[in-house]
């Protein structure tokens, strides 16, 4: 769904002063915290994911999406659903899979599949839930989905935009070009990339940033994709193709006809969840096909533990980059994403937002809820959850943990106990002091 695409020469007049002074800052940004928040030992080495045991081109999905396309085969009447004339099969699909058009991301960077038809006047849309996103560009001639499947990590599919033909979600083996590689941690995964571009949305060479996740720092992303409510002090790379002069808030003044799309803007609030979802569903991938791996080779997992340390660090926000302000947010996709939260026995979630200098009140990701993550296998799934239990319970005094309050472990782990299926008995065991 973001294929890297060629890049092209820069036009030197392209180069304003406002380009190189975002380029140098940005550059410094990256080396600091690239260097702070590593990812895990071999994590952009690419698995072998079509050999054993994984066998992903050949071996069945049961993602979300492979689930809703049995049940319009089993009933082919339902598979005629309503075409919109504008908006083609989006508005169902979303509804089947229960995504808000609340979600709604505008990428103006040509990095899809169907780049041709992507600009900054007619850029493409991203939908998502927990485990599910929907790519939309106004007159391209298919939807792109992406599915978290609990054992094969993200698949691909299309639907083709077209009112004489059923829906019917087609599983596509082509993204994997890019969506299986260094940038989704060399397992089939999600991608996200900020860069400048030039007037028309082409990515200009030497200022894509490696890696974007919570992580990285405010100034360094959303290059290339246009951001509404954001506070007007935040820095940041969104809303302006190379050579604008300053950002504006109002999509319309961009020329961009909204009514081509559900939803108004590009939601700041989800675009904060968007980049720590993706890189965790990465994570969650990678440390259970390292897992396999090391199983089949080793008969263990002992040589897993920094990557293990690394996943929990990500987990708990320990590194997480501060929000520049308090952030005012959308209250129909906060309301959709709370929607799914899990509450213990004091209303607390991990759904909880801060959003006065991080994104949530409780930091520990939601997704440790998903199905991805309790189907790990169980060796790795105990060893993470051993290693989570030490941290919130005080045993473990690394630094790298330093960040997270004393409350903060203590809610973690209360909201974890209440709401978290299957933990080991021994969570449930007095807090040492």
């Amino acid at each position: 769904m973001h294929n890297t695409v060629p890049l092209s020469p820069l036009p030197l007049p392209l180069l304003n002063f406002r380009s190189l002074s975002f380029l140098y800052i940005s550059a410094l940004l990256s080396l600091v915290w690239v260097a702070h928040a590593e990812d895990f030992q071999g994590s952009t080495h690419k698995i072998d994911f079509d050999a054993e045991p994984f066998n992903y081109a050949t071996t069945p999905a049961h993602d979300p999406v492979a689930n809703l396309q049995k049940q319009l085969r089993q009933d082919r009447s339902k598979a005629w659903l309503s075409y919109d004339t504008k908006l083609g099969y989006l508005p169902v699909v979303l509804d089947l899979l229960g995504l808000s058009p609340a979600s709604q991301m505008l990428v103006f960077s040509k990095t899809s599949l169907q780049r041709q038809q992507i600009g900054p006047d007619n850029p493409r849309a991203l939908y998502f839930s927990d485990n599910i996103y929907v790519g939309f560009v106004p007159g391209a001639p298919v939807l792109e989905v992406a599915a978290v499947d609990p054992e094969l990590g993200a698949v691909f599919y299309t639907v083709n935009q077209d009112k004489d033909e059923p829906l019917r979600f087609r599983r596509d083996l082509e993204c994997l070009t890019c969506h299986g590689a260094a940038r989704s941690m060399g397992v089939p995964g999600f991608v996200l990339r900020s860069a400048d571009t030039t007037p028309a949305g082409e990515i200009l060479a030497g200022t894509d940033h490696d890696v974007i996740n919570h992580f990285a720092p405010i100034a360094s992303r959303w290059g290339g994709w246009y951001v509404t409510g954001a506070p007007e002090d935040w820095v940041h790379l969104g809303n302006h193709p190379a050579g604008a002069e300053q950002p504006e808030e109002t999509l319309t003044a961009r020329g961009i006809d909204s009514t081509k799309y559900p939803a108004p803007g590009s939601e700041t609030l989800a675009l904060l969840v968007h980049d720590h979802q993706t890189h965790m569903h990465n994570y969650i991938t990678r440390i259970g096909f390292e897992t396999k791996l090391h199983l089949a080779m080793y008969g263990h997992i002992r040589y897993l533990r920094q990557q293990t340390n690394a996943f929990l660090r990500y987990l708990l926000f320990a590194e997480e980059s501060p929000l520049l302000s308090p952030l005012t947010p959308n209250t129909d996709f906060a309301a959709a994403f709370h929607s799914h939260a899990r509450r213990d026995k004091q209303g607390r979630s991990l759904r909880d937002f801060d959003l006065q200098t991080r994104l949530f009140k409780y930091p520990c990701s939601f997704l440790i809820e998903s199905e991805a993550f309790q189907n790990l296998p169980p060796v790795a799934k105990e060893s993470l959850l051993r290693g989570l239990w030490e941290i919130l319970t005080n045993q473990n005094q690394d630094p790298a943990f330093a960040t997270i309050s004393a409350e903060s472990r203590l809610a973690i782990l209360e909201i974890l106990r209440d709401t978290l299926p299957n933990l080991p008995d021994y969570w449930q065991a007095d807090r040492p002091h």
